[in-house]
């Protein structure tokens, strides 16, 4: 009896160390200094109108309900590939042909840019193409990514992105994954459970799975490439994916060295963080000039800074809307609320978090948002949400009008969440400040307008009664999913 009292005396004090050591883990990796050039505010880089062009993709039924694709990103991007001379870099977060549980996509985008920069290798062997992505393409090294397999083969350089330097977004988890399961490390084999973004790969790891529930991510889009004598960047919500090829996105393409300079240092510390280097910045043309709108690089939790000083800063007159895939960030939700007592006017248009890649979703966190903010504000915030096809509404953009004139801009890869925006997953975004009547301003006010509208009889959005979910359950659900990371937004 007293060898089992003393065994049960050891059991309690090794569980209790365990418990401590995963708590002091939890801690540590949520609020460890990030890896150098992380959460990054860069200049304000004055622009001519003539240098930017704002992008998008929509999907759609037209007046006669027919189904339409309007794509431009990936278009420009592949052009822009063909345009090089010396120089491409791209960070793409899902870059793969994997379908989820749909029968087909729309396009076979992975293919099309990757035999587009494979192409470009072979008609110019000196030119440097560089290549950064996210493990969720090799299942976290449990699959074979055959796009990345080709890029390396024909002499492009791919750089997967090692996410264990960032901070844990899911620390519950997270602490028990690194200390006990990450020394596992991950491979091919055994192939032992289903893939889980395709129903036709073969099996993969059960590393795979527990390294995939950490929820985290370089979760960037961006792309650039000399152009002449001056270089283009573009900054976006699309990936490069089959099954995410006809989702609406935006995007904002930049003509200037300047920009392109700060953008290149920002992909160079991620690629730093994962034990490696970027080929030397090729230099052009960099010239300053003097305009009335500017260019700002924002990454990580600078998107989110940035953007609730410009919320906070609004006034009555002003006016903010927002094009949101997510949008469940309890500061950014706070914000919203506070201007509309300032008698801010804000619209929102959401996906309603009905699909994924064949799959049913059930609605969190935009719905239950959606009915947050509307409680809260008495009706005074505007919410439509983008009527989706089996597709999704990606986009991420906020577009802010002042009384004075004065507009503001931002766009790129960063869902309005706690995992995006508060120093967690990799992002990018770009900040534009510019006057009314700007060729930018025009370009996004028209885009804007015409979802609001459904503009020439087409069916973008619908009101937010056609998706209202007023669920305590799920209201609770979401509220802990955002609070302690456990989900997948």
């Amino acid at each position: 009896m007293k060898i089992l009292s003393k065994i049960r005396k050891v059991r309690k004090v090794t569980l209790r160390l365990i418990l401590l050591f995963a708590f002091i883990i939890a801690v540590w990796q949520l609020h460890k200094p990030l890896p150098d050039g992380l959460s990054y505010k860069g200049q304000a880089i004055p622009v001519d109108d003539g240098q930017l062009d704002f992008l998008y993709d929509l999907t759609y039924l037209d007046e006669n309900g027919e189904l339409v694709h309007d794509q431009e990103i990936f278009d420009e991007i592949i052009s822009s590939i063909e345009d090089a001379q010396s120089y491409i870099l791209l960070d793409m977060f899902l870059f793969n042909s994997w379908l989820g549980k749909a029968d087909s996509s729309f396009r076979s985008i992975a293919q099309d840019v990757t035999a587009a920069l494979i192409e470009k290798k072979e008609k110019s062997p000196r030119i440097k193409i560089e290549v950064i992505t996210d493990p969720i393409n090799t299942v976290y090294g449990g699959d074979q990514s055959l796009v990345i397999m080709a890029m390396r083969e024909a002499g492009i350089h791919v750089y997967v992105t090692d996410l264990k330097p960032l901070r844990d977004s899911n620390p519950i988890y997270s602490s028990f994954w690194r200390m006990l399961l990450q020394w596992f490390g991950n491979d091919t084999w055994p192939q032992w459970v289903r893939h889980p973004f395709s129903e036709t790969e073969n099996k993969i790891s059960l590393r795979s799975y527990l390294t995939l529930l950490n929820f985290k991510a370089n979760h960037r889009k961006t792309f650039l490439a000399d152009s002449g004598e001056t270089f283009v960047s573009i900054v976006s919500s699309a990936n490069p994916h089959d099954s995410s090829s006809a989702h609406s996105n935006v995007a904002i393409k930049i003509t200037g060295g300047s920009f392109a300079q700060e953008l290149w240092e920002s992909e160079r510390a991620v690629v730093k963080m994962s034990n490696s280097d970027l080929y030397n910045f090729p230099q052009k043309d960099s010239s300053k000039r003097i305009a009335t709108t500017t260019v700002q690089l924002l990454t990580e939790g600078k998107i989110k800074k940035s953007l609730i000083d410009i919320i906070d800063d609004t006034k009555k007159d002003d006016e903010i809307n927002i094009a949101m895939f997510y949008l469940s960030n309890r500061d950014v939700v706070s914000s919203l609320v506070n201007a509309t007592r300032r008698r801010v006017a804000i619209n929102l248009i959401m996906d309603p978090n009905k699909d994924a890649f064949g799959y049913e979703k059930n609605g969190i966190p935009n719905r239950q948002v959606a009915t947050e903010l509307l409680k809260r504000s008495n009706g005074r915030i505007r919410v439509r949400w983008y009527e989706t096809n089996g597709e999704q509404f990606h986009s991420k953009i906020t577009y802010i009008k002042f009384s004075n004139d004065d507009r503001v801009i931002v766009l790129g890869s960063a869902n309005l969440t706690r995992r995006n925006i508060d120093d967690y997953n990799l992002e990018s975004d770009v900040l534009i400040r510019t006057k009314k009547g700007s060729s930018i301003d025009a370009e996004v006010d028209e885009y804007y307008e015409a979802l609001w509208s459904n503009s020439k009889n087409n069916v973008y959005t619908t009101g937010y009664s056609s998706y209202k979910d007023e669920s305590v359950w799920k209201m609770l659900l979401y509220r802990l999913e955002e609070m302690t990371g456990l989900s997948s937004f």
